[in-house]
């Protein structure tokens, strides 16, 4: 991974990232503003970046085709992408879960809210808010009556991380079960294993060895339950 991380966003939301440029530099990642998601895709190839946020509706190319155009192409769906919606209506929450985006923002958005969501994504959190970690013990296997009790230290509406020293192969499906701290929501879905993070050859130095999951079957109840729990309890308001 390169030392300077890059996140590629459409104009539309430079405004929100605008007085923190130089700050987002000092964090590690820097901005690649394209006009729209058609602009978007095609800059991929030369960008290369990190992390894609973009709208929903994008102009151009919607988010969710964005998604699934990224997810066809081996060398590029490993990017992920945060798509921003205008509502919790089931119809737009069904299309980012069909598009398999990263996360989900739901509007309105603010600075802070981005600028949280770019540094959780790409392995920052832990600098930059130590304050609110995430330990979640979840229960995992790739088949019945072979489960395994992890730890997971990094939570989206899109999929988590779980740290261990033997990670399952990558595009490796498996059953994944959690409940979220402090309530009584039992989350059960399908996952795959996204990416690995190698003890001897770390791809993110920011997080212990392990495996990123993303999530293939979570329902519109339990998707909102996360999304719910990663506002209230991730993001901490703007001073």
């Amino acid at each position: 991974m390169p030392d300077i991380l890059k996140v590629l966003i459409t104009r539309d939301l430079l405004p929100y990232f605008e007085s923190d440029r130089d700050f987002a530099r000092q964090e590690g990642f820097s901005l690649q503003v394209v006009e729209d998601g058609a602009a978007a895709w095609k800059e991929l190839d030369q960008a290369w970046p990190n992390l894609v946020m973009m709208d929903l509706n994008a102009a151009g190319m919607p988010g969710d085709e964005f998604c699934r155009r990224l997810n066809k192409e081996r060398q590029l769906r490993h990017i992920p992408v945060v798509l921003m919606v205008e509502s919790q209506e089931p119809k737009e929450l069904n299309r980012c879960l069909k598009a398999r985006c990263a996360d989900i923002l739901f509007k309105p958005l603010s600075k802070h809210l981005l600028m949280a969501a770019a540094r959780r994504i790409l392995g920052l959190t832990y600098r930059t808010f130590p304050r609110i970690p995430m330990c979640l013990e979840v229960s995992y296997g790739d088949a019945p009556g072979e489960r395994q009790t992890g730890a997971c230290v990094n939570l989206c509406s899109g999929g988590m991380f779980i740290e261990t020293v033997r990670p399952l192969p990558v595009e490796q499906r498996l059953h994944l079960e959690f409940v979220l701290p402090g309530t009584t929501r039992h989350i059960a879905c399908q996952a795959s294993v996204a990416w690995v993070n190698d003890a001897q050859n770390p791809v993110n130095k920011n997080l212990p060895a392990g495996m990123g999951l993303q999530f293939l079957s979570l329902n519109l109840t339990e998707l909102l339950a996360i999304c719910r729990y990663i506002r209230r309890r991730s993001i901490a308001p703007e001073g």
